[in-house]
């Protein structure tokens, strides 16, 4: 999808997601939650891990988009804490919640592997 009509999907300014894509700027709250309405995964934009594209959810969109804004809640309420920081204080802390993240999505992804297989086995 061109930038464009990425835009156009959003209604993010094209500028906005060109200062986005160059790393010159972090997209607001809102332009997180217009962002994961296109399907792209959250998880995904903010640690480039994972799929691009959001699992299919088979159950209520409005139950999503409710995950969604709590979670862009609290990344704003994160980035608004770590404000008032120190550089490298600040450096620090990210480095530790993005270390949190990594593990807790490994745990994730092995409790769903075990899962499969346990379904599998029997």
């Amino acid at each position: 999808m061109t930038q464009v009509r990425f835009a156009e999907a959003t209604g993010v300014h094209l500028s906005a997601i060109r200062k986005y894509e160059g790393r010159h700027s972090v997209p607001s709250g809102e332009s997180l939650l217009a962002i994961a309405s296109t399907g792209v995964d959250l998880h995904w934009l903010l640690t480039g891990k994972g799929d691009m594209r959001a699992p299919s959810n088979n159950g209520d969109s409005d139950t999503k988009t409710e995950a969604d804004a709590e979670l862009v809640r609290r990344l704003m309420a994160i980035e608004g804490l770590l404000s008032g920081i120190q550089d490298d204080k600040r450096s620090a802390v990210l480095e530790e919640i993005f270390s949190r993240v990594q593990e807790a999505k490994r745990v994730a992804d092995l409790e769903l592997l075990v899962g499969k297989l346990a379904r599998k086995r029997a």
